[in-house]
């Protein structure tokens, strides 16, 4: 069975990076891979949502409407706007409560919606939700915001929302971010205890 995972949030949070973690990881399993990425605005802090699929027998890169298994926001409301690739009956979220407010919202002060509300808007839509300061508890513990990408991979593991094994995901760690390897093994693996414990 093919297994669809959407990842989103805005440029410069490490979505492709993190994608690509999934992916490889999945090929080192012996699966099927695509993907598609959509990552023109990323340059501007636009969305950049990226399929990943793997498993089974799928003929397209793009996920079908409703037939994401998880979904995982790098960014609050970016996790929202994905909604359409979710059912309620199959669709996990994993979001980190970062917020980027888009610039017109911070010139006119426009409200930005907080983690509750985009929980009561993901609601009708997900199987599960875990909402979590990820950004933050990395830039807590290892210095940057930019591991909780890797944070969140761990919570999806440990969770077990991404069927993947966390020996596999460390080797495409090691393969994908060979410079930064150490820290973001780190958060993977305080993502992965944080994920065991739900």
């Amino acid at each position: 069975m093919t297994f669809n995972c959407l990842l989103t949030g805005v440029g410069g949070e490490g979505v492709l990076m993190a994608a690509a973690v999934i992916a490889r990881a999945a090929s080192i399993e012996g699966h099927k891979v695509g993907g598609i990425q959509l990552h023109g605005l990323a340059q501007r802090g636009g969305s950049i949502p990226t399929h990943v699929r793997f498993g089974g027998d799928f003929h397209s890169p793009t996920i079908p409407r409703g037939e994401a298994d998880l979904i995982i926001g790098l960014e609050t409301i970016e996790a929202a706007r994905e909604c359409r690739f979710a059912d309620k009956r199959r669709t996990s979220f994993i979001i980190d409560t970062y917020t980027l407010k888009p610039v017109y919202a911070r010139l006119l002060g426009d409200p930005y919606p907080t983690a509750k509300q985009v929980k009561q808007m993901i609601s009708p839509f997900s199987k599960k939700a875990i909402i979590l300061d990820a950004s933050g508890i990395a830039r807590e513990k290892l210095g940057s915001a930019l591991y909780g990408n890797a944070m969140a991979l761990g919570v999806a593991v440990g969770a077990k929302l991404l069927p993947l094994s966390q020996k596999s995901m460390e080797k495409s760690l090691e393969a994908t971010l060979p410079r930064d390897f150490a820290q973001n093994l780190a958060a993977f693996r305080m993502g992965l205890a944080y994920g065991k414990k739900l």
